[in-house]
């Protein structure tokens, strides 16, 4: 019996062996999967078995990027590469017996730039997205031209990147007085072409993007750019709808967008003058560890529906362009957004100022101290501004040790108050949209105090349409804060479908009553 049950075990190893389901995949599906890899891995599955030979030759998708490929060998100093990088049916294309310094990144993209021609030359149909990582000296020897010309007349690119590399070692300081991004006029004009991205380049010219009527997309990261040239590449793209732009040099003294077909503005880590956006299109503003005069933000975007204000940035930025004591408060921009700096009888001189620019806002994400009186009010404000806000984010742990420097300036106003600090909220009318519309509300950094508990309580006790209430504890939550934070779980709820989620921090010790750990 044992030997028999043995014999299946054999058996079922023996047709899981022979079953190859890989192989019996349809070409479109083994083609949409190796798309995800880099060029070069994508490429080396040809080694895998006959059936994946030719495969690459049908990916939808193209990123020359040698930091996302698996090194060959394990963990080399230097070494003689004898092993073939690209395989193009009876054309091997060999490192040239080079003695390669795996620790140089460099070195790395040079490898894979100079088989970029043969790739793309046997690539066999149309492609969706390109990203093509390279040296300045690609530039310099017109290969990005080229590469440009031949992506958008041969292959119809849809999405397209380029990343000069060594910009961080030596670029940068040669961009702001030498070359830049100085293509034909209207090599972008294709007609497929979507989605444009450049990062570490300086762009002295707008002629490139002369005729762009059909792109859509535009995201400049680490780019040396003038505001005039900015502002005459958003106006030769007729159709353009997401504009992104981070980590410019001083090149770029105001952010200025007059369109009426830009939907997303994204800024991050920009020493500016100031930004005025006049746009009916514009739903959605985006703004990371931003330095400005607040009072120079003009904007006038009556269906604006998403608004991010954040002094954390998302991407990395090392050349420290603003830093985090220099950045413009959170609560600053609110204060001009919502004109409660300007005198009573003020009448605007400029008619893009918009009277309420979050009427029609659905989401808002911020950065501010719930501790703090004066930024407190100010958000009880902005939520009466609001009217159809359903999702709200705050996040206090960033905002804390920026802005802690500055209430010293506010204990005038605080001082003004007629009631205690944790009655703000009991004390002032109502919001609609926390009655109403709120449904989804996020608060980052919690610490349990009593300046931070009034507004989960408010929200709790009040909100009629809330669905969903997450609190993630700060690291330093005390055991004070903890039960504080426990006891909004046993307030009466104005809402019956909402659920609330505390998450504390992942070093908590949880102690039962009778002092034993569950």
């Amino acid at each position: 019996m044992i030997v028999h049950q043995s014999s299946r075990k054999e058996s079922n190893c023996e047709t899981m062996a022979t079953d190859d389901f890989i192989s019996n995949l349809p070409d479109e599906v083994l083609a949409t999967i190796i798309s995800g890899l880099p060029a070069i891995e994508a490429i080396r599955t040809t080694i895998l078995s006959k059936r994946l030979k030719d495969v690459w030759r049908n990916v939808s998708r193209l990123d020359f990027d040698p930091k996302g490929v698996k090194k060959l060998f394990p963990a080399p100093n230097r070494r003689r590469s004898t092993v073939p990088v690209i395989q193009f049916g009876s054309n091997v294309c060999h490192d040239e017996g080079d003695d390669i310094d795996d620790t140089d990144p460099r070195e790395e993209i040079s490898r894979v730039v100079k088989n970029i021609d043969n790739v793309l030359l046997s690539h066999e149909r149309n492609l969706m997205s390109c990203r093509i990582v390279h040296l300045s000296n690609s530039y310099r020897s017109g290969d990005v031209e080229k590469w440009i010309k031949y992506l958008t007349s041969e292959k119809k690119v849809q999405e397209l990147a380029f990343l000069c590399d060594d910009f961080q070692h030596e670029f940068y300081p040669v961009s702001l007085y030498g070359w830049g991004l100085n293509l034909p006029s209207g090599i972008f004009s294709c007609r497929t072409l979507q989605s444009l991205e450049f990062t570490n380049y300086g762009i002295r010219f707008h002629r490139p993007f002369h005729h762009c009527h059909n792109l859509k997309t535009l995201k400049l990261y680490y780019c040396d750019i003038r505001t005039e040239t900015l502002e005459a590449i958003v106006s030769s793209c007729d159709f353009m709808e997401h504009l992104s732009v981070c980590s410019s040099t001083s090149s770029l003294k105001q952010v200025r967008i007059f369109s009426q077909t830009v939907k997303t503005v994204e800024l991050e880590s920009l020493d500016l003058e100031g930004i005025y956006l006049s746009t009916q299109s514009l739903g959605a503003l985006v703004l990371h560890s931003m330095k400005f005069p607040a009072k120079s933000l003009v904007i006038h975007a009556p269906n604006l529906r998403v608004f991010t204000a954040t002094r954390k940035p998302i991407t990395k930025n090392p050349y420290n362009f603003t830093r985090p004591s220099k950045q413009t408060k959170i609560a600053e921009i609110l204060e001009y957004c919502t004109h409660l700096l300007t005198p009573v009888n003020y009448k605007a001189s400029d008619p893009m100022e918009d009277p309420n620019l979050f009427k029609n806002l659905r989401e808002l994400t911020i950065d501010l101290d719930l501790n703090d009186r004066r930024e407190m009010l100010i958000l009880c404000i902005v939520l009466q501004r609001c009217l159809s806000l359903h999702q709200l984010e705050i996040n206090i742990e960033e905002s804390r040790s920026q802005i802690e420097e500055a209430t010293r300036d506010y204990s005038s106003v605080n001082s003004r108050l007629p009631y205690p600090e944790t009655k703000l909220w009991e004390q002032r009318e109502l919001c609609d949209c926390i009655t109403f519309t709120l449904r989804q509300v996020s608060i980052k950094g919690f610490n349990g105090k009593d300046g931070e508990m009034e507004f989960p309580r408010h929200l709790i006790t009040k909100g009629a349409k809330l669905e969903r209430l997450e609190i993630w504890c700060n690291h330093d939550w005390s055991s004070e804060g903890g039960k504080a934070t426990l006891g909004l779980l046993s307030l009466p709820r104005s809402s019956i479908d909402v659920s609330i989620l505390l998450k504390p921090p992942p070093n908590l010790l949880v102690v039962l009553e009778d002092g034993s750990q569950p």
